[in-house]
C-alpha cells in the first residue's frame, strides 16, 4: 500500500513538472464544497487552466473572502486560510460551461468530459494547452494578439479574465465557434488564395496542435466554414483530407493518383470534357484544377468494368494465348486503345466475360465422355490445335450455342468439350489423322477431280476442315475403308486385268456404272462398280460354269 501511495505521488509530481510555468505554486486554489467533504488539495487544483470544479460544478477560489488575501501554501492548516476563515464558508460562484469543459478534460489527463462539447477523450494535456493558449491569445481578428504573458495567469481571476473567449466560442456548439471562423475570414486578407494566407498564424497553430488527435473536431470546423465562405483553395497543406471531405473536392493529382491514370492524362480529360472539374485561382496567375470526389468515384466504377488481361486471365482460367485468341475471336468484349479512353481501366469488359462464362454454363450438357476424348477450354492454343483462325472459329460456335460443353465447371478454362465437336473446328489433328485430296489421290491414282465429285456425291465421307484460312477436306482412315468395301473405280479395275477403262464398261454394259463425272465431250470420269455388283456377276459365272471375265483373245 505505501509503494502504490509513493509512485502515484512520483506520478504526480512529475505531471506537476510538466506542467512547468501553468502550475500553481503562488497561492492555493480550492472548491469550498469539497473542502467541505474533504479537507486536502486536489492534485488537478494545481493547474493554472483549472478554473472550475466539474463534480460541483462552481469556480475555485484562491483568494479568502475574510483578509482578502491569497491563499498561502504556507498555511498551518489545508481547511484555513491563514487569518482563521474556515475555506468551506467561502462563496460558491457556479461555473459556466466553457470553464467546466476545460477543467473536466483537465482533470485527470484527459477523462471524458460529460455531456459536455466537444466532447474528447483521451485528450493529450500538453496538446491541450497550446489549443486553449492560441484560442485566447487571439480573441479578436480585428485586434492584435494578447503578450503571451496573458497565456499565464498567476491567480484564478486572471484564469478567468483569459479564457473567457471560450464562452462565446463553445456556445452552441458548433455554432460558437463557426461564426468566430466565419469573422475571421471576413476580416482576412481579400487577396489571400490559401487558408494559411486568410488566417494565419491562427489557423496554423491550430491545425499543428490538433490534426491528429482527439481534438481534431475543432479543425474540422474551421476547414467547413473556410469552405463554404471563402474562395480560397484548400487542402494544400497536410490537413488535405479534412478539406476533401469538407469540400467533397480533390486536387488534380490527387484525382489521377486514386483513378489510376497520369496527371497529364487526367488534364487531357478536363479539356476534352470527359471528367467534370472546377478551377480555382492559384496565387497571381496560376489555377488549381479540382475533381469532385463524386465524379472520381463514378470514373472509378467505369473503369472497374474494364480489366487488365491478368486479371481477365485469372477471372477464366486461361493462358494470355487463349485470351488473346477469344479477343480476336470476338466472344468478348475488348479494345486494343483503351489507354486512350478514362473510362476503361483495362483492354478486356469484366462484365463480357462474365457473360460468355454464363452462356457456356447455362448450355453445359452433362454427358459420361472419356477423358481422352475431352478437350477444355484453356486448351485451346494453335501449338496444340492448329490454325488460330480455326481456334476462333470454334470459340464463336461455343458462345454461339453450336457447340455445347459437357460439363460445368467454376471458370471457363475447366470446362470440357468433346474432341468430335472440337476437332471439325481444327485442320492440323484431322489431316494428320488422315488425307486431304490431293494426299489422297498421289497415293492411289485416283484423279483430284473425281475424288471432289466422289465427295460432292456422297459416296466418299469427308471431314471439311480450315487449313491456313482455307477450306480442306480431309478423308479419314475408316471413311476411306467404308468407301473401298463399297465400290470400286472402274479404272482400278480394268488396270488389274490388263484392259482399258473404256473396253472394260463396254463388256459390263447390264452393270450400272455410279459416281462417273461427264467431261464437256460427252465422255464419263471417275466411274465406279459396286462390289456388290461384280460379286453378283461373279456368281453367275461360277454357275455358268465359264470364267466371265476372260478378256478376248
Amino acid at each position: 500500500m505505501y509503494r502504490k501511495e509513493v509512485a502515484l505521488s512520483r506520478q504526480k509530481e512529475a505531471l506537476c513538472r510538466d506542467w512547468s510555468r501553468l502550475h500553481r505554486t503562488k497561492s492555493d486554489a480550492v472548491c469550498p464544497t469539497c473542502m467541505a467533504e474533504s479537507p486536502y488539495l486536489r492534485h488537478h487544483w494545481e493547474h493554472a487552466y483549472v478554473t472550475a470544479c466539474p463534480k460541483h460544478r462552481i469556480q475555485l477560489v484562491d483568494k479568502c473572502n475574510a483578509c482578502g488575501e491569497h491563499l498561502s501554501p504556507m498555511r498551518l492548516y489545508i481547511g484555513l486560510c491563514a487569518c482563521g476563515n474556515a475555506l468551506d464558508s467561502m462563496p460558491k460562484v457556479s461555473a459556466t460551461r466553457a470553464q467546466l469543459w476545460l477543467s473536466t478534460l483537465m482533470t485527470g489527463k484527459g477523462q471524458p468530459s460529460g455531456n459536455l462539447k466537444p466532447i474528447s477523450q483521451d485528450v493529450d494535456t500538453d496538446v491541450l494547452v497550446k489549443v486553449i493558449r492560441t484560442l485566447c491569445l487571439h480573441p479578436d481578428p480585428t485586434k492584435p494578439a494578447l503578450p503571451r504573458g496573458a497565456a499565464l495567469p498567476k491567480t484564478v481571476a486572471e484564469a478567468i479574465e483569459f479564457l473567457a473567449p471560450l464562452d462565446a466560442l463553445l456556445a452552441d456548439w458548433p455554432t460558437g465557434l463557426r461564426s468566430h471562423v466565419e469573422q475571421r475570414i471576413a476580416a482576412g486578407r481579400r487577396d489571400a488564395r490559401t487558408l494559411n494566407t486568410l488566417l494565419g498564424d491562427w489557423y496554423i497553430s491550430l491545425r499543428k496542435a490538433c490534426q491528429g488527435t482527439t481534438l481534431e473536431p475543432l479543425l474540422q470546423v474551421i476547414i467547413n466554414v473556410a469552405a463554404e465562405k471563402s474562395e480560397c483553395v484548400l487542402g494544400l497543406d497536410s490537413a488535405k483530407a479534412m478539406a476533401q471531405d469538407a469540400t467533397k473536392y480533390v486536387r488534380a493529382s490527387d484525382a489521377a493518383r486514386a483513378i489510376g491514370v497520369s496527371v497529364s492524362r487526367m488534364h487531357d480529360a478536363m479539356h476534352t470534357g470527359e471528367c467534370a472539374h472546377r478551377t480555382r485561382r492559384m496565387g497571381t496567375r496560376g489555377q488549381v484544377y479540382e475533381v469532385s470526389c463524386a465524379e472520381v468515384e463514378r470514373i472509378q466504377k467505369r473503369r472497374a468494368e474494364w480489366i487488365s488481361d491478368i486479371t481477365a486471365c485469372e477471372l477464366a482460367n486461361v493462358t494470355p494465348v487463349v485470351l488473346e485468341r477469344m479477343k480476336a475471336a470476338g466472344v468478348i468484349r475488348s479494345d486494343i486503345r483503351w489507354r486512350e479512353d478514362i473510362m476503361k481501366g483495362g483492354p478486356v469488359e469484366r462484365q463480357s466475360l462474365l457473360d460468355l462464362y454464363t452462356s457456356v454454363d447455362r448450355g453445359a450438357q452433362s454427358a459420361a465422355v472419356a477423358e481422352d476424348a475431352t478437350l477444355t477450354w484453356s486448351e485451346f492454343t494453335s501449338r496444340r490445335m492448329g490454325e488460330k483462325r480455326a481456334i476462333e472459329s470454334l470459340m464463336k460456335a461455343i458462345a454461339s450455342g453450336d457447340v455445347k460443353a459437357v460439363t460445368r465447371a467454376r471458370t471457363l478454362g475447366e470446362m470440357y468439350f468433346r474432341m468430335g465437336d472440337v476437332s471439325q473446328h481444327f485442320g492440323t489433328p484431322l489431316l494428320e489423322a488422315g488425307m486431304s485430296i490431293h494426299q489422297l489421290s498421289k497415293a492411289t491414282g485416283w484423279k483430284w477431280e473425281s475424288i471432289s465429285h466422289w465427295m460432292e456425291e456422297g459416296l466418299l465421307a469427308c471431314e471439311s476442315i480450315q487449313l491456313r484460312g482455307q477450306p480442306c477436306r480431309v478423308v479419314l482412315p475408316h471413311q476411306l475403308l467404308a468407301f473401298r468395301q463399297s465400290y470400286i473405280p472402274l479404272a482400278d479395275l480394268a488396270r488389274a486385268m490388263n484392259m482399258k477403262a473404256s473396253a472394260l464398261s463396254l463388256s459390263l454394259r447390264g452393270i450400272e456404272l455410279v459416281g462417273a463425272k461427264g467431261l464437256p465431250d460427252g465422255a464419263l470420269r471417275g466411274g465406279l462398280l459396286r462390289i456388290a455388283d461384280i460379286g453378283r456377276l461373279a456368281v453367275i459365272g461360277a454357275k455358268a460354269g465359264y470364267d466371265l471375265f476372260v478378256p478376248a483373245a
